[in-house]
């Protein structure tokens, strides 16, 4: 066996069915892989997880991966769970804000991770980030929407906008991939020296993660009461399911569900572009240098 570890970036919901599906069904047992999974914390950073431990494949957003390169770690990707960011906004109904273009002026709580797909979404809307009150803020969503003090929230677009629907929220939803940032999400990275010294174990890593999500997308429901019952005991097992199918379209893009996972560079130098023009990073990098589609095409070739 092969053990391997996976740091998630949030709470082991829907948004990593497949991986905790294939889990529950022993797939990653049966090839050959003792995986744990590892739930976000408060303040975790799932590419510092990369530097503490070996054999650790991380979740994470693109544009941190690249940031963290750029600083010289020897960190790639080497898949990719969404092919559109989910991170987005969302404001209540009756503030009238319909668009990013609706943020001048306007008071917008962001968290850490979030920060970059904003600026991007400024700059695509014409706006500057002078133009915005920017402020890091918690994850009592309903709260921060309920007191006036935000005019706009950070939010995971499958996920926070449905809980609070849910509780009567009535809200517009702007995602950030409607916004001009087109980037991969939930970035699977590990580091340099495992994708040497374990290439067959991560290809099979990486072939049973996508069957896992092909599988959860056909039986919604009972993932959800999956969810519910062995990772995460306070879930909605309804919402649940409502989530993955919402995250269907993020999950497949252009690729479909046969390709679920599949990178390409030319994305990558998008993304690259993308924080270069905004400042974020200083020094043009070649996607060879943040990603590897080898195990990948692997995984699909077995």
């Amino acid at each position: 066996m092969t053990p391997l570890t996976v740091q998630l970036d949030w709470k082991p919901n829907a948004q990593f069915a497949g991986l905790l599906l294939a889990e529950q069904l022993g797939w990653y047992r049966q090839a050959g892989l003792d995986l744990t999974i590892v739930p976000w914390q408060s303040h975790t950073n799932p590419v510092q997880a990369l530097d503490r431990a070996p054999n650790v494949i991380a979740s994470t957003e693109d544009n941190l991966l690249i940031q963290a390169r750029a600083a010289g770690k020897p960190f790639k990707a080497i898949g990719v769970m969404m092919q559109y960011s989910g991170i987005g906004w969302m404001a209540l109904a009756a503030s009238g804000i319909r668009s990013v273009r609706d943020f001048k002026g306007k008071r917008i709580g962001i968290h850490g991770d979030g920060a970059t797909a904003l600026q991007i979404a400024l700059s695509q809307a014409g706006l500057s980030r002078t133009e915005v009150e920017v402020v890091d803020v918690g994850f009592n969503y309903d709260e921060l929407l309920q007191s006036g003090d935000f005019d706009a929230i950070q939010c995971f677009v499958i996920v926070e906008p449905l809980e609070l629907a849910a509780k009567g929220f009535e809200l517009t939803v702007i995602p950030a991939y409607e916004s001009g940032y087109l980037v991969y999400s939930q970035v699977l990275a590990t580091t340099e020296q495992l994708i040497t010294s374990e290439p067959d174990a991560l290809t099979r890593f990486l072939k049973v993660s996508f069957d896992g999500w092909r599988q959860a997308l056909q039986t919604p429901q009972a993932v959800g009461q999956l969810i519910a019952q062995h990772y995460l005991p306070e879930a909605d097992p309804v919402l649940q399911q409502q989530m993955l199918v919402a995250m269907q379209p993020i999950l497949c893009g252009e690729v479909g569900l046969e390709r679920l996972g599949w990178m390409e560079a030319r994305r990558w130098q998008q993304s690259i572009d993308y924080l270069l023009a905004e400042g974020i990073i200083t020094q043009p990098l070649p996607p060879a240098e943040v990603m590897t589609e080898k195990l990948i095409e692997a995984a699909y070739a077995e």
